[in-house]
């Protein structure tokens, strides 16, 4: 890359160490090695892609191919010892199963048109070729004899009745997919649950989507209290959560204890499934309800000085508005790569080499080669590699952003943060990001292959092996979200000295480590209330979602199925707004310990920080000593020192 270029000097002599500390100044590419194999790494998922596409399996996958090997909507080559193979089938696009409740194992033909109709009878299959000229029997039939044929999944008819249904990518779909849906896992694993809870979800569908739109206003405006309102914002959380957690317990009490009473809501319940299940969320309720409460009466002290480091991340945000919606970028790029993931995999996947299968049938398969099995693999991996990438690109990307806005010393003249941490991230930084994610996915793949393991030995009786997976499992798990904490503060010193990851990461151990106690109590106070933030619009959304769902849709059997995917996504919405105010936070406190570790407010070594945050800082540092006890510790200029500075 070209900054790699620009760091030399004529005759080879190292440029001149810098007198004064001049953060997000001198900048060098860093990681230059991590880099060139994730590149390289790259251009091997490239290849793969042109691979895939290339071996034929593009139109296979697109267009859909018969039990013969053909391929619908074309004239197709003969495939050496099949007699079927190598028909012409012009005008025939759609693939048509002879039994939709059983496609992989019956008998795939291509048909001018999907059935758009119920058909009962061999006769009904016989009038549907007279009215629309498509031959639902395999192609040596005769439509003439259609009533003397057998139906079966394996042909020469196909199962009656035939479900009416619609081309989905040039595949005969039943029209009823839900009941379809509900009907085949009841087959399959006579579960009569999972059926109806599908039911229930189809059946409110369109509540759930408008009810996803509601959770994004209500994120939205607890992004606008907490940017405007930091002051006050803390303690709204905490009293709408208690009230919340409160009301919703003694809802859920009531509806159990006397369901007829809500009958002035206008609202009827099913009490024979209900009843029992609203005994177990009201009991569940209480638990998360009194467990919320004391931690809000262990925490109250320390709640209190987080509201003005609040305010801080406040400001920042209001220097920094677009910010808000990187994880909006970041979500569309991932959504955009793992579609295009899907599709190479689904190309793999119709890849290889046709052989006959049977000979008595002519049906064709295309078989698995080791060059296909290995890049699965190699497919899998960069599925996760990638993915941590373009996350720990976003991460890097604020992390310089709020840098920027702290070691700023005029905030008039701080023209366009974001852009120029991303300018700083492509032309520098792309290789500590690399290094960052290839860690990550070290710990990730052993876990997922664990998690397969554990998978697979779901009826084995051996419970020591199960246990000691899960374990695995679990402290992986750990390990992992440790990784990522330090990966983040590693990647806000990168940003900041412009070191490579490990120095960086290192760097941002040792300061991690010499205010651990502090970084702690602050952190986790601050993380505390985001979690109830995030809490508050599950509560608004899924409690207005179950009012609603119960109201105009009172024939549910399971009313938690709905106002659960409600929740849900309630949650991931509220954590894509309010987890950038929690990067802020961490991002602050880091760059506020490298501040003091550098300058000690001396001329010359003047503090970035804010006149607001060091009043913060003092007075959080005082409070913080008070509570455990401690005499408070002081430097210049009544800033605290170094070691007690969190």
């Amino acid at each position: 890359m070209g900054c790699c270029y620009s760091a030399a000097r004529s005759g080879g002599k190292p440029p001149p160490k810098p007198s004064k500390w001049e953060p997000l100044e001198k900048r060098t590419c860093t990681d230059i090695v991590p880099l060139t194999f994730f590149v390289i790494f790259f251009v091997g998922m490239i290849l793969i892609a042109a691979f895939s596409i290339a071996s034929g399996a593009a139109s296979r996958l697109i267009n859909g191919y018969d039990s013969y090997g053909n391929i619908c909507n074309q004239v197709n080559k003969k495939i050496v010892n099949s007699d079927k193979s190598g028909l012409d089938l012009r005008g025939k696009k759609y693939v048509f199963f002879m039994d939709v409740m059983d496609p992989p194992t019956s008998l795939e033909i291509c048909v001018e048109k999907c059935p758009d109709r119920e058909l009962e009878t061999m006769q009904d299959v016989k009038k549907f070729f007279d009215d629309t000229g498509s031959q639902l029997c395999d192609y040596q039939v005769d439509p003439d004899q259609y009533h003397s044929q057998a139906s079966s999944k394996y042909g020469p008819c196909p199962v009656l009745p035939v479900r009416p249904s619609s081309s989905v990518l040039f595949r005969c779909v039943p029209d009823d997919l839900p009941d379809f849906l509900s009907d085949l896992v009841k087959i399959v694993y006579n579960v009569d649950f999972i059926s109806l809870v599908l039911r229930d979800i189809y059946m409110s569908r369109y509540a759930i989507i408008g009810l996803c739109f509601l959770a994004v206003l209500v994120a939205f405006i607890m992004v606008i209290l907490i940017r405007y309102v930091a002051s006050i914002v803390v303690y709204i959380i905490l009293v709408l959560v208690c009230v919340a957690s409160i009301g919703g317990t003694v809802l859920l009490w009531w509806t159990y204890a006397s369901p007829q009473g809500i009958e002035e809501l206008n609202i009827k319940l099913n009490e024979a499934n209900n009843s029992q299940a609203f005994l177990w969320y009201a009991i569940a309720a209480t638990v998360l309800t009194v467990f919320l409460l004391l931690l809000i009466l262990v925490m109250r002290k320390r709640v209190a000085i987080t509201v003005d480091l609040f305010y801080e991340a406040g400001k920042c945000m209001t220097r920094l508005p677009c910010l808000l919606m990187q994880p909006f970028w970041t979500f569309i790029i991932l959504l955009l790569f793992w579609m295009c993931w899907v599709v190479i995999f689904a190309f793999l996947a119709t890849s290889g080499e046709p052989y006959l299968e049977d000979p008595h049938t002519g049906w064709v398969k295309y078989n698995e080669t080791s060059l296909i099995r290995y890049s699965w693999w190699y497919h899998l991996v960069g599925l996760i590699w990638i993915s941590e990438f373009i996350l720990a690109c976003q991460q890097m990307t604020i992390a310089g952003s709020i840098a920027t806005y702290y070691f700023t010393r005029n905030k008039s003249q701080l023209g366009d943060p974001i852009l120029s941490s991303i300018g700083r991230l492509i032309s520098n930084h792309l290789g500590s990001c690399a290094l960052g994610s290839f860690i990550i996915t070290l710990v990730k793949i052993p876990r997922c292959i664990l998690m397969y393991i554990h998978s697979q030995l779901s009826g084995s009786e051996n419970m020591c092996a199960k246990v000691l997976l899960k374990m695995c499992i679990c402290c992986l798990y750990v390990f992992e979200r440790c990784l990522k904490y330090l990966n983040y503060n590693a990647y806000t010193l990168v940003a900041v000295n412009g070191t490579h990851f490990c120095k960086s990461a290192c760097d941002a151990v040792a300061t991690l480590m010499s205010n651990a106690l502090r970084v702690i109590a602050i952190n986790s106070v601050g993380t505390f209330i985001l979690f109830l933030g995030k809490l508050l619009v599950v509560a608004i959304t899924a409690g207005i979602g179950g009012v609603v769902v119960m109201r105009f849709h009172p024939n549910l059997t399971y009313i938690a199925a709905p106002v659960g995917i409600v929740a849900i996504f309630a949650y991931l919405i509220a954590h894509c707004f309010l987890s950038i105010y929690e990067m802020a936070i961490d991002t602050l406190l880091l760059c506020f310990c490298e501040d003091c570790r550098v300058n000690d407010g001396t001329p010359g070594r003047e503090y970035f920080m804010s006149k607001s945050l060091m009043a913060y800082v003092k007075k959080s540092t005082r409070h913080l000593d008070e509570v455990d006890g401690k005499k408070p510790k002081e430097g210049p200029e009544g800033v605290p020192l170094n070691e007690s500075a969190l």
